[in-house]
C-alpha cells in the first residue's frame, strides 16, 4: 500500500478515535475542566418566573450573583428556577449559597434543575436540595463523595489527614445537608459505605428516583 494511502488511513482512524472519545467525556468534560462560574439571568416579563443558570465551579461570586439578580427582579417574579451545572467547589461559599436560597424560599417559590447532559457534584447538591420542586432530566448526573482534603484536579489526597477525621466531617456533611432535607438514613449509609477511601459515587436522576433518594423529586 502506498505510503500516502497509509498515513491518510492512521489519520482518519485517529480523527475516529477523538470522536468517540470526545463523545463518550462530553458530560464529564465540564467536570474537570470547569472554572470560575457564570450566573445567566432571564426575566420573563408577565410570567413571574426569574431564571437563573449556574455553570461553573461553586465559588466566589456565586452567592453575591444570585443575591445581586434576586434584588434586582425580586419584585417582578414570585417563583424562582435556578437550573445548575457544576463540578462542586468551596464548602464555605456553598454553604453562604445554601443559606442565600433559605432566605429566598421565605418570599418566593424555589424550583432547582438540572438539566440533561449536566452534571451536579459534590457540593452542587445541597444547593440542588434547596429548592422546594427539585426537577432533573433523568440522565442528569449526580456525584457524591468524601469531604474533600485533597486538590480536586491532581486527586492528591493530603496523606496527614487521619482516615476518621474524613470520615467525622463527612458524616457532618450528611447530616447537615441530607437529613435535615429529608434523605433516608438507610440511603446515605448505603452510598457513605461505596464512598470510602475517596471513591466517587455517581448516579442519574433516574437512578435516584427508583432509589427513593428523595434529592430529586420529579424528571422532566
Amino acid at each position: 500500500m502506498p505510503s500516502a494511502w497509509r498515513n491518510r488511513l492512521i489519520w482518519g482512524a485517529m480523527i475516529v478515535l477523538l470522536v468517540v472519545l470526545a463523545f463518550k467525556t462530553r458530560d464529564h468534560f465540564e467536570l474537570y475542566f470547569a472554572r470560575v462560574g457564570k450566573l445567566d439571568v432571564r426575566a420573563v416579563p408577565g410570567d413571574d418566573t426569574l431564571y437563573l443558570s449556574w455553570r461553573g465551579k461553586i465559588d466566589a461570586p456565586m452567592a453575591s450573583r444570585i443575591a445581586e439578580a434576586f434584588e434586582r427582579h425580586k419584585g417582578d417574579a414570585h417563583r424562582i428556577i435556578l437550573s445548575l451545572s457544576s463540578p462542586g467547589g468551596s464548602l464555605d461559599q456553598g454553604a453562604d449559597v445554601v443559606r442565600l436560597l433559605g432566605r429566598i424560599r421565605q418570599t418566593h417559590a424555589l424550583v432547582t434543575l438540572v438539566e440533561a447532559g449536566a452534571i451536579c457534584a459534590s457540593m452542587c447538591v445541597p444547593i440542588y436540595m434547596q429548592g422546594q420542586l427539585r426537577l432533573a432530566a433523568p440522565s442528569a448526573e449526580f456525584m457524591f463523595h468524601e469531604v474533600a482534603f485533597r486538590d480536586f484536579f491532581s486527586k492528591k489526597r493530603d496523606s496527614s489527614v487521619p482516615e476518621t477525621a474524613i470520615g467525622s466531617e463527612t458524616d457532618r456533611f450528611f447530616e447537615k445537608y441530607f437529613e435535615a432535607a429529608g434523605v433516608p438514613q438507610s440511603w446515605i449509609s448505603g452510598v457513605r459505605a461505596q464512598m470510602t477511601r475517596g471513591h466517587e459515587v455517581w448516579k442519574t436522576a433516574h437512578e435516584l428516583v427508583d432509589e427513593h433518594a428523595n434529592i430529586v423529586q420529579k424528571l422532566i
